[in-house]
C-alpha cells in the first residue's frame, strides 16, 4: 500500500513538473517571440531611416544618362519598398497582438514606436513619390534640352545655309542652285516634323506643371521662332531662285533662237539662186525654208509673251529682259526680209520654168500616189498596221503640202500671165488637171485611213488579251503555290505577299475591264470577228475569275496555318519561360547574410507568383491545343505532342520551387539564431565610440549640428539601450545570465561618457555663440552704415518718404541695439580667450556708437529738409495765390450800370475778406521763415530771398486793392451821375410839353382846373429840386480833373520840362502786371490817323471802327477779334509803343464828342473815339490808374 502511494506520489509529481515544463516552454517561446520582435523592429527601423535618407537626396540629374542613372536607382528603392512591405505587414500585425490589452509603461513605450514606425513608413511613400515625380521631370528636362540642342543644332545649319546670297550667272547653275535648293527644302521639311516635335513636348510639358516650365517655355518659343523664321527665308530663298531660274531660262531661250537666227541669216544671204540649173530644186527648198520660218516664228512670240509676262512678276528684271527682245525682234525682221527677198530673185529668176516644173512633179506624185494605193497589201498583224498607218499619216501631210503648194502657183499666175500671155492657159489647164486628181485622191485616202484603225483597234484587242492571259497564268501560278511556312516568320512573310499579289490584281482589275470594254465597243460596231471577239472576253473573264478565287483559297489556308505556327511558338515561348525558372530553382545559392537571404526569400515569392499565375497560360494553351486536334488542323499531332510537354515542364517547375523555398527557410533561421548572440554587444561598443569623441566644433554652426545630434544620440541610445537590457535581463537562458553582467557594466560606462561629451558640447556652444553673435553685429552695424543713404529728397514727398524710410532703419538697428553682457562668460575663460571676448566686444560698442552718431545726424537733416520744404511750399502757394488775386483785380470787366459796379465792389470786398483770411497762413509762413534763419539753415540764403518776395508781393497786392477800389469808387459816382442824369432829363422832357402849352383854359372851371395842375406841377418841380442839386455837385472825377488841370497850368507856368515830360501822368505807362494778367486793356474804338510825324499828315484820314488791345505797354489795333486770333494787325501796323506817348482830351476837334488824341514822340498821332460820354469817362480814368502804375514802377 505503501509502494503503491509513494508511485501514485510520484506520478503526481510528474504530472506537476510536466506541466510546469511546458508552461515554462511557453512562456519561453512567447519571450522568444517578443525578442525576435524587437530585433527585426530595430532592423527595420534601422533599413526606415537609411532608405528614407536615401529617398530624400535632392540630387537634380545634370545629364541624360545620369537621370536615366537616378531613376533606375530609385526603382530599385521600390523594389526594395515593395520588398519589404510584407514585413511590415506582419510586424504591424505581431505588434497589436502583442501590444493588445496592455498597459504595462515598456508595452505602451512599444505602442508608440508602432505609430511613429507607421507614419515613418507612410512618409517614405509619400517621400518617394514625390522623388519619383522630380526624377521623372528631370528625365524629361535633360529629354527636352537634348532634343532642343538638336534642333538648334538643325537650325543653326538651316541659317549658316540661307545666309549664304549667290545669284546664278547661267541657267546650269541656276538649275543646279536650284536643285540643291529644294534638296534642302526637303531635308527641312523631313527635320521640321522634329523640331516641332520639340516645342510640342516642351509645351506638354509646361502644361503639365513642371518646375523649369519657364527656361522651357523661353527655349521651345526661341526654337519655334527660329524655325518659322528660317522656313519663311528658305521661301523667299526659293520665291528669288525660280525667279532667277526663270530669268536665265529666257535668256537661254534667247541664246538659242539668236543662234538659230544666225544660222538662218546664213543660209538665206546664199547667193546660189544666180545659178539656173537648179533653180527649181532651189526654190522648192527656199519655200521648206520659209516654212520652217514660219513654223519657228510661234518661238519669238512665245519669248515676247514670257518677257511680258516676267516684267510684270519681276519688274527688277526688265532692264535685263527689255534690249534682249527688242534685239531678237531686230534680228527676226531682217532674216524674214532676207528670205523674202531671195524668195523673190529666186521667183524673178525663172517663173515659168519654176511653175510648168512644180506641175510636173505634182502630177507624177499624184500618179505614183494612185499606184501605190490600188496594190497596197491588207496589214496581217498590229506592227503592219502601226507601219501603214505612220505611212498613211505621212502621205495626209503631203497633201496637205501640196494643196498649199498649188495656193501659192494660183498666185504665180499673174505675174506669169504678164510675162507669157499666150501659154497662161496651157499652164493653168495643167494646174487644174492636177489639182482634180489631188482632190480624187482624198476620198479613197480617208477610207483607208478609217480601215487601218479598224484593224489596229482589232489586232489591238487580240494582243491585248493575250498579254492579260500570260500575265493572269503568272499570277494564278503564285496563288495556287502549296508552301505554307515551315515557322510563324515564315508563314507571315508569304501572307505579306499574298497581300502584296491580292493589292496587285485588286489594281489590275479596271486595266481587265477596259480590254473587255474595248472589245464590246468592236462587237457593237458590228466587226466581222465578234463571235470570236466574244469568247475571247469569255476566257479572258474567266481566267481572271479562277485567279482571285485561287488567292482567297490561299488567304484562307494561310490564315490557318498562321494559327497553328502562332500556337507552336506561343508554346516554345513558354517552353522558354519555364527553362529559364528551371535553372534559376536548380541553383543552390544561399545568401551571404540574413538581409541577401530575406532578399532572396522575397525575390523567390514573386517568382512563385509568375509561376502560380502562369497555370491560365498553360491552360489557355490546353483549350487552343485541343480545339486544333477537334478541327483537323495537318499540325495537330505535333501540337498535341508540344501541349503535353508544356504540361509535364511545368509540373517539374513548380516541384523544384518548393524544395528551393525550404532550403531558403532553413538558411535564414541559420542567419538569425547567430546574429542574435552577437547583436547587442556590437552596438554597445559602436555607442561608445560616438560618445567618447573629442570633437567640438569649428564655430557655432558646427557645434550646434554637433550637439543636436549628439542630443538625439543621447536619446535614442538611452531608450533603445533601457529597452535591450531589459529584454535581456528576463530571459533565463544559461548564456544570457553570463553576459549581463558585462553588459551592466557596459552600460554604465556609456552612460557615464554620454553625459560627459554633453557637458562639454554645451561649453562649446556658449563660447562660439558668443563669437557668432559678435560677428553678427558687428556685420549688422557695418551694413547699416553702408545702407545709411545720402540723399535728402527733391520734394516734400520724397523727404516723408525718406523719413519714413528712416524711422523704419532706425527701428532696425533699435532691435541691434540690445545689451550683451560678456561678464559672466568671461569669467568661466582666462588667458587668450578671455582677451579675445574683450576685444570682440569693445568693437562691437565703437560700432554701434558711431552708427548711432550718423543716424542722429541723417535725422536731424531730413528735419531740416522736411521744414526747408513745407516753407518753399507755403510760399509758393502764397505767391500763386497772390498772382490769382492780382490778376482777379487787374481783370477788364467793364461793368455797363450802377449794379453792375456794385457787383464787382461786392467782389473786390470779398477778396478783402479773402487777403485777411489768409492773415494767419502768412504769419505761419514768415514764422517758420525767421525759424529756419534762426537755426541757421544750410539753404538760409535761399530762405531770406523768399521772405523778402513774400513780403514784396503781398505790400505790391495790398496796394492794388486800394487803387481797385478807389477806381470802383470812383466810376460808381460817374454812374450814378449818369443814372441820375438820365432820370432828371427825361422828368424834364415829361413835362416840357406841359410848360409850352398855351391853353389857359376856356371857361373857370378849366381855368380852375388848370390851376390846380399848376399848382401839382409846383410842388412835384420842388420835390425834384433837391435831386437837381445832387447833379450839381462835383463829383470825385470832376474834382480830381480840375485839380489836374490848375496843376498841370501851374506847371506850364513854371515851364518845368518838354511837353512829355509836363504830363508824366497822361503818358501811357507799362502795365507791371502787363505780363503776368494778359491783356490790360481791350476794347472797340473809332480811329482816325491824323499825322505820320511832326510835319507829314497822313494819307488816309477817315474814321475806321477797330478793335484796340493794350498789352506789354503796346497798343494794337486789330480790324475785328478774328484777326486778333490770327495776330493779323490792321495793314499790318506795328504796335504802338505807349512809354514816351500823351494822352490828351482832343478839345480843338469838334466835330466829334468823346475824342482822345494819342501822340507819339515822332510826332505821329491818332483820334481815339469811345462809344458814350460815360464810356469816354471810364477809359480815361481807366488810362489815368494805368499812367499812375507806370509812374510807380519806375519810381520803385
Amino acid at each position: 500500500l505503501v509502494d503503491c502511494l509513494a508511485q501514485i506520489h510520484h506520478f503526481q509529481v510528474w504530472d506537476i513538473l510536466n506541466k510546469k515544463v511546458r508552461e515554462h516552454e511557453a512562456k519561453l517561446d512567447e519571450a522568444g517571440d517578443l525578442q525576435r520582435f524587437l530585433r527585426d523592429l530595430d532592423h527595420f527601423q534601422a533599413w526606415l531611416t537609411a532608405t528614407q535618407r536615401q529617398v530624400a537626396s535632392e540630387d537634380e540629374p545634370q545629364s541624360l544618362a545620369e537621370a536615366e542613372q537616378l531613376l533606375n536607382q530609385h526603382a530599385a528603392i521600390r523594389e526594395e519598398i515593395d520588398g519589404y512591405a510584407e514585413d511590415y505587414k506582419k510586424m504591424r500585425a505581431m505588434g497589436d497582438r502583442v501590444t493588445q490589452d496592455q498597459t504595462d509603461p515598456q508595452y505602451m513605450f512599444l505602442r508608440q514606436r508602432l505609430v511613429g514606425l507607421q507614419e515613418g513608413w507612410e512618409e517614405l511613400q509619400r517621400m518617394w513619390d514625390n522623388r519619383q515625380h522630380l526624377l521623372s521631370q528631370g528625365l524629361n528636362l535633360q529629354m527636352f534640352l537634348r532634343d532642343a540642342k538638336q534642333a538648334e543644332v538643325m537650325l543653326s545649319q538651316q541659317e549658316n545655309y540661307l545666309t549664304k546670297d549667290e545669284v546664278p550667272t547661267s541657267l546650269e547653275q541656276a538649275e543646279n542652285m536650284l536643285k540643291r535648293h529644294q534638296d534642302f527644302m526637303t531635308t527641312m521639311d523631313a527635320n521640321d516634323e522634329k523640331i516641332r516635335a520639340v516645342g510640342m513636348f516642351g509645351d506638354q510639358l509646361c502644361q503639365d506643371g513642371h518646375y523649369a516650365a519657364d527656361k522651357i517655355h523661353k527655349k521651345a518659343r526661341n526654337i519655334d521662332e527660329r524655325r518659322e523664321a528660317n522656313r519663311e527665308r528658305a521661301q523667299a530663298l526659293l520665291a528669288k531662285l525660280k525667279d532667277a531660274l526663270a530669268l536665265q531660262q529666257f535668256l537661254s531661250d534667247c541664246e538659242e533662237l539668236r543662234e538659230w537666227i544666225e544660222e538662218k541669216m546664213i543660209r538665206a544671204q546664199d547667193e546660189t539662186y544666180r545659178d539656173a540649173k537648179t533653180i527649181t530644186s532651189k526654190f522648192v527648198r527656199h519655200q521648206a525654208f520659209q516654212s520652217e520660218l514660219q513654223a519657228n516664228k510661234e518661238r519669238l512670240d512665245q519669248l515676247q509673251h514670257a518677257a511680258i509676262d516676267l516684267g510684270a512678276e519681276k519688274p527688277e528684271f526688265t532692264g535685263t529682259i527689255d534690249p534682249q527682245i527688242v534685239e531678237l525682234a531686230h534680228q527676226w525682221e531682217q532674216l524674214e526680209k532676207t528670205t523674202e527677198e531671195k524668195g523673190q530673185k529666186l521667183f524673178d529668176a525663172n517663173r515659168q520654168q519654176l511653175y510648168v516644173q512644180s506641175i510636173a512633179d505634182m502630177k507624177e506624185w499624184a500618179s505614183q500616189l494612185e499606184k501605190e494605193m490600188v496594190r497596197e497589201d491588207q496589214p496581217a498583224d498590229l506592227t503592219t498596221v502601226n507601219v501603214a498607218m505612220q505611212k498613211q499619216q505621212m502621205i495626209e501631210t503631203e497633201m496637205i503640202k501640196k494643196a498649199q503648194h498649188i495656193d501659192q502657183l494660183m498666185e504665180m499666175e499673174p505675174q506669169l500671165e504678164e510675162m507669157h500671155p499666150d501659154e497662161l492657159e496651157d499652164i493653168r489647164a495643167h494646174r487644174l488637171a492636177v489639182q482634180e486628181q489631188l482632190q480624187r485622191l482624198q476620198a479613197p485616202l480617208d477610207d483607208r485611213r478609217r480601215q487601218l484603225e479598224r484593224r489596229k483597234a482589232a489586232f489591238q484587242f487580240g494582243r491585248d488579251v493575250d498579254d492579260e492571259k500570260l500575265w493572269i497564268a503568272e499570277r494564278l501560278h503564285q496563288a495556287q503555290a502549296k508552301q505554307l511556312g515551315e515557322n510563324l516568320p515564315d508563314c507571315q512573310r508569304l501572307q505579306k505577299n499574298a497581300q502584296l499579289l491580292t493589292n496587285e490584281v485588286e489594281n489590275h482589275e479596271p486595266w481587265i475591264e477596259r480590254i473587255c470594254a474595248n472589245g464590246r465597243e468592236l462587237i457593237d460596231a458590228g466587226h466581222e470577228n465578234s463571235a470570236a471577239f466574244e469568247q475571247r472576253i469569255d476566257e479572258l473573264r474567266g481566267a481572271w475569275q479562277e485567279l482571285k478565287d485561287a488567292i482567297q483559297d490561299r488567304k484562307d489556308r494561310l490564315a490557318e496555318s498562321e494559327k497553328a505556327h502562332q500556337f507552336l511558338y506561343d508554346c516554345g515561348e513558354a517552353e522558354a519561360w519555364m527553362s529559364e525558372q528551371e535553372l534559376y530553382m536548380m541553383q543552390d545559392e544561399r545568401g551571404k547574410d540574413e538581409f541577401s537571404t530575406r532578399n532572396q526569400i522575397k525575390k523567390h515569392e514573386r517568382l512563385q507568383s509568375d509561376i502560380d499565375k502562369f497555370a491560365d497560360t498553360i491552360r489557355q494553351l490546353a483549350v487552343k491545343a485541343q480545339k486544333f486536334v477537334d478541327e483537323g488542323s495537318p499540325l495537330s499531332d505535333q501540337i498535341a505532342l508540344r501541349q503535353s510537354q508544356i504540361e509535364k515542364l511545368y509540373a517539374g517547375l513548380q516541384d523544384l520551387s518548393k524544395e528551393r523555398r525550404k532550403r531558403l527557410d532553413e538558411t535564414l533561421e541559420l542567419y538569425a539564431l547567430h546574429r542574435e548572440i552577437d547583436d547587442l554587444l556590437q552596438w554597445i561598443a559602436d555607442k561608445e565610440v560616438v560618445a567618447g569623441s573629442q570633437e567640438n566644433g569649428q564655430d557655432y554652426e558646427h557645434v550646434q549640428m554637433l550637439q543636436e545630434r549628439f542630443q538625439q544620440f543621447a536619446r535614442d541610445t538611452e531608450s533603445i539601450g533601457s529597452e535591450r537590457l531589459i529584454a535581456t535581463g528576463h530571459t533565463d537562458a544559461p548564456t544570457i545570465a553570463l553576459w549581463k553582467d558585462s553588459l551592466n557594466e557596459a552600460w554604465e560606462n556609456l552612460l557615464e561618457l554620454i553625459d560627459t561629451r554633453a557637458q562639454m558640447l554645451e561649453s562649446s556652444r556658449l563660447l562660439h555663440k558668443f563669437f557668432h553673435d559678435c560677428r553678427d553685429c558687428l556685420s549688422r552695424i557695418l551694413e547699416k552704415t553702408h545702407a545709411m543713404p545720402e540723399d535728402l529728397g527733391r520734394d516734400s514727398s520724397s523727404v516723408g518718404a525718406l523719413s519714413r524710410k528712416h524711422q523704419n532703419f532706425l527701428k532696425d538697428i533699435d532691435a541691434i541695439g540690445e545689451q550683451r553682457d560678456a561678464g559672466e562668460l568671461r569669467d568661466g575663460y582666462a588667458g587668450d580667450r578671455a582677451l579675445e571676448m574683450a576685444a570682440r566686444e569693445q568693437e562691437v560698442v565703437k560700432a554701434w556708437r558711431h552708427l548711432r552718431g550718423l543716424c542722429d545726424a541723417r535725422t536731424s537733416r531730413l528735419t531740416d529738409t522736411s521744414d526747408l520744404f513745407r516753407f518753399m511750399n507755403m510760399v509758393r502757394d502764397l505767391l500763386l495765390w497772390m498772382d490769382e488775386v492780382k490778376r482777379e483785380m487787374t481783370s477788364q470787366e467793364r461793368p455797363k450800370d450802377v449794379s453792375g459796379v456794385e457787383l464787382l465792389m461786392n467782389n473786390h470786398q470779398s477778396l478783402k475778406a479773402e487777403i485777411d483770411a489768409r492773415e494767419d497762413n502768412f504769419n505761419a509762413c514768415i514764422s517758420l521763415g525767421r525759424d529756419l534763419l534762426n537755426r541757421k539753415h544750410y539753404a538760409s540764403s535761399e530762405i531770406e530771398k523768399k521772405l523778402i518776395k513774400l513780403t514784396t508781393e503781398r505790400a505790391e497786392m495790398m496796394r492794388r486793392w486800394e487803387d481797385r477800389w478807389e477806381y470802383l469808387q470812383l466810376i460808381l459816382e460817374v454812374y450814378q451821375f449818369a443814372r441820375d442824369a438820365a432820370v432828371a432829363e427825361s422828368w424834364l422832357m415829361a413835362q416840357e410839353p406841359y410848360l409850352i402849352s398855351r391853353e389857359y383854359g376856356r371857361s373857370l372851371e378849366e381855368t380852375i382846373a388848370l390851376i390846380k395842375r399848376h399848382e401839382a406841377f409846383e410842388k412835384s418841380a420842388a420835390a425834384q429840386e433837391e435831386r437837381f442839386l445832387a447833379l450839381e455837385k462835383l463829383t470825385t472825377f470832376e474834382l480830381k480833373e480840375m485839380q489836374r488841370q490848375e496843376e498841370e497850368a501851374a506847371r506850364r507856368r513854371g515851364h518845368l520840362g518838354s511837353p512829355s515830360r509836363s504830363q508824366p501822368h497822361e503818358a501811357f505807362g507799362a502795365d507791371p502786371d502787363g505780363a503776368k494778367t494778359g491783356d490790360a486793356f481791350e476794347g472797340t474804338l473809332i480811329r482816325k490817323h491824323t499825322y505820320e510825324s511832326l510835319d507829314r499828315k497822313a494819307s488816309n484820314r477817315s474814321w475806321e471802327k477797330l478793335l484796340a488791345v493794350l498789352r506789354n505797354n503796346e497798343l494794337s489795333f486789330y480790324k475785328d477779334a478774328k484777326h486778333k486770333e490770327e495776330n493779323a494787325t490792321f495793314h499790318n501796323e506795328p504796335a504802338v509803343s505807349l512809354p514816351g506817348c500823351s494822352v490828351n482830351v482832343a478839345q480843338d476837334y469838334q466835330k466829334k464828342k468823346n475824342v482822345l488824341s494819342l501822340r507819339m514822340p515822332i510826332g505821329a498821332e491818332y483820334l481815339l473815339q469811345c462809344a458814350s460820354e460815360v464810356s469816354f469817362l471810364i477809359d480815361v480814368e481807366r488810362v489815368r490808374i494805368l499812367v499812375k502804375t507806370s509812374q510807380c514802377s519806375l519810381l520803385s
